[in-house]
């Protein structure tokens, strides 16, 4: 069902639960680029499933989510 209507967008803000650190994310499918607007600046991961954008998006903690199945696991790069 995402796989579809992402497909039709250039990009796509996620609908994170709210979070302490984490204030915006943004995702690209045609790329699998993951931008996340963290506390200390903007980092963009690059080779991130579409899968894993859907499980972050619905995760509990979008915090918990990225420093246990993104960062150290997808290359970065910080954008700001």
């Amino acid at each position: 069902m995402f796989r579809k209507r992402w497909h039709d967008m250039a990009t796509r803000t996620l609908a994170i639960k709210q979070s302490a650190n984490v204030k915006e994310a943004v995702y690209d499918p045609d790329s699998q680029t993951l931008t996340v607007k963290l506390n200390g600046g903007t980092y963009s991961y690059s080779g991130v499933s579409e899968d894993k954008a859907v499980a972050f998006e619905q995760a509990d903690s979008a915090g918990g989510f990225l420093h246990s199945q993104i960062k150290g696991q997808h290359e970065y790069s910080k954008v700001n």
